[in-house]
């Protein structure tokens, strides 16, 4: 995670539930359990990518009942319309709490962002793929430019990977990125890129920054988060400045308006997903339950009932201190005093502590 080098990890998903029972490998090929899912998840409402259309920079969104996208996946129409739905972006985590149908890797248990989510009621950023043969995600970088860690439970995908930077050379004229690339377009383009196959049972460790594409070459399914922590903290915190200095160069001509500041922060949580309170709330979370840990003996619960280890707590206060330091010395917060004394708050309470550089 700290060198955010992307990673293959064998062997993963063997006893989660979804790999065992949501898959029925006693024919040949192997094929999803249609019949299993029926009775055991409900006919909810899931969201679908059309892969047909383009919206953007991503496919085209549309909402069916489980049910009727698990018929499509089994019935007998032409390929071409079979692998047009994608089920994408699915909180089955969170809609089915009491359904472990698997646990998180012990490798990515780490996770600020989830953790605080999580335990604050919040939608988080835990989800199940399902993806008939063809179906693909489009070229992007994640949410936030968070970690994602993605474990194959079935089938088989490909991905190519671009290390930062390297997406630069796909800009057109007008600095747009292309929608989707291909080993030839990449190649062309001077592109230093991975090709992977990923295997079922196997994750791949996206970092932050990664551009990536993802193409099902089998039916598949997997589970995704993103997430971020200790290890890519200031990658975020520097990508929410960005996208609010993109606001305001938007909005310049307003910039005499009443409150142009909170109108900034108001369209920054529209467009990147989160504003600067958004942000400290996580920083703040984070940094009081560690100190509880440290000061009380008090077990620090992370998602799936991992215990965080006093030292790892520790990390995690000094990476917080470096940040907000930084933040306060440079006047990063601006002219928001809310956000500033938060800030100030929480940086004289790790001062409290006995951390061990």
């Amino acid at each position: 995670m700290q060198p955010n080098r992307a990673v293959v990890v064998e062997g993963i998903a063997t006893d989660w539930e979804c790999f065992r029972r949501w898959i029925d490998r006693s024919v040949k090929p192997p094929k999803l359990d249609v019949s299993y899912l029926r009775d055991t998840l409900p006919n909810v409402p899931v969201p679908v990518a059309d892969c047909g259309k383009q919206h953007y920079n991503s496919h085209e969104k549309i909402e069916l009942t489980l049910f009727d996208f698990l018929q499509n996946w089994e019935s007998d129409v032409p390929e071409i319309q079979r692998n047009r739905y994608y089920l994408k972006d699915w909180h089955l985590r969170s809609k089915r709490p009491e359904y472990s149908f698997y646990r998180t890797p012990t490798l990515f248990a780490s996770d600020w962002l989830n953790e605080y989510l999580v335990e604050n009621g919040s939608d988080d950023y835990r989800f199940v793929y399902m993806g008939p043969k063809g179906t693909w995600t489009a070229f992007h970088a994640d949410v936030f430019g968070s970690y994602s860690w993605s474990v194959n439970i079935f089938g088989k995908k490909q991905w190519y990977l671009l290390p930062p930077g390297e997406e630069l050379k796909l800009l057109d004229n007008l600095r747009n990125l292309p929608f989707s690339v291909t080993d030839q377009t990449l190649q062309d383009a001077g592109v230093l890129f991975f090709s992977v196959l990923q295997l079922p049972g196997e994750a791949i460790f996206v970092p932050s920054g990664w551009y990536h594409q993802v193409l099902n070459v089998e039916d598949a399914i997997s589970v995704n988060h993103n997430w971020f922590n200790g290890c890519n903290v200031v990658k975020i915190w520097n990508n929410l400045r960005e996208a609010l200095n993109d606001v305001r160069r938007e909005i310049d001509d307003c910039r005499d308006m009443d409150n142009f500041d909170e109108h900034c922060q108001v369209m920054l949580k529209a467009s990147f997903g989160m504003d600067y309170a958004d942000f400290l709330a996580i920083i703040q979370y984070v940094c009081d339950k560690r100190l509880t840990s440290l000061k009380d003996g008090k077990e620090v619960k992370q998602i799936d009932n991992y215990v965080l280890g006093s030292k790892h707590a520790m990390y995690d206060l000094l990476t917080v201190r470096e940040l907000l330091t930084e933040m306060l010395e440079k006047n990063m917060l601006g002219d928001y005093p809310v956000l500033n004394n938060l800030a100030l708050t929480c940086l004289k309470q790790i001062g409290t502590v006995d951390v061990i550089d």
